[in-house]
């Protein structure tokens, strides 16, 4: 039997660094409205639209995407605001989803300011028992890092389990996304914090998935974000219930991609249905 999902809406809250006028990484602090606890409406690109400090970076937040070109659009508009509002001093966005700042600014009150709110560990987790984790502190490096996170809302739950199916969520999206794009943009330091492998926060529209760089904000990049997105829905709607259960029916400690790779390799010969995995070429390349 095949259970079928639909992903109804992608949102995002990317985090952007702001770099001075010799390209070195400079606090946002000076540029940023509004808090973690009180996000700043930006009425010129319209309701849904949010900024706020997020340690020495910009945080934007986007309204709910239901297709292709306007999470494109979305992502495109809220960049482009912080691109203006921080060239008016000649200031720019860096691309780089880790940057390295000079020790009077990590020293600030801002730079030791982390987030308090736990994730969850999906490869760490099983569909009878959720492992949360703190969010990381960095106080003790010189880089701060900066993240795209994917709020992915569907509408089923695969095996009628809603822990079951972010589970099944997150760790395709390190499959389908987080092992390719550091394939194109390597970050170590973020997978190593922020960005490890499998890192979601359970919501109750559907799941966030936390391991992807800013890097991949940029608009060239953007249709290759939703697309590997989909292909989890894809992958999810074209394999049989057994197979996906094979996926997320154990947990496991990981701290790289050629652990997972291992993991999904093992898996996937297993498989039932083989049909699946031709269909998904990319995916036998990948491991």
């Amino acid at each position: 039997m095949k259970n079928k999902i639909k992903f109804i809406t992608i949102g995002s809250d990317p985090e952007f660094f702001v770099l001075d006028p010799q390209g070195n990484p400079y606090p946002a602090t000076l540029f940023a409205k509004g808090n973690k606890n009180n996000p700043s409406p930006i009425e010129s690109l319209g309701k849904g639209f949010f900024e706020q400090r997020d340690n020495l970076s910009f945080e934007g937040n986007i309204p709910q995407s239901s297709t292709k070109d306007e999470f494109i659009t979305n992502i495109s508009k809220l960049r482009q605001y912080f691109i203006n509002k921080v060239s008016e001093f000649d200031y720019s966005l860096s691309n780089n989803g880790v940057e390295y700042f000079a020790k009077r600014y990590l020293d600030t009150p801002e730079g030791q300011e982390f987030g308090c709110s736990e994730v969850v560990s999906s490869w760490d987790s099983t569909n009878r028992k959720l492992i949360s984790r703190p969010t990381p502190k960095l106080h003790n490096v010189k880089y701060r890092v900066s993240g795209f996170h994917i709020h992915i809302g569907y509408d089923n739950f695969i095996f009628d389990n809603k822990i079951a199916t972010d589970i099944l969520i997150g760790r395709l999206f390190d499959l389908f996304v987080t092992i390719p794009s550091q394939i194109i943009k390597p970050e170590p330091e973020r997978i190593q914090s922020y960005g490890k492998y499998g890192m979601i926060r359970i919501k109750h529209y559907g799941v966030e998935c936390r391991t992807l760089s800013t890097f991949f904000t940029q608009e060239s990049k953007l249709s290759w974000v939703w697309d590997q997105v989909m292909k989890i829905e894809q992958f999810i709607n074209s394999t049989y219930n057994a197979d996906l259960m094979m996926i997320v029916d154990k947990a496991y400690i990981t701290g790289n991609d050629k652990q997972i790779k291992r993991i999904f390799k093992s898996i996937i010969n297993n498989f039932n249905d083989t049909k699946t995995i031709e269909n998904f070429n990319e995916i036998k390349e990948l491991l």
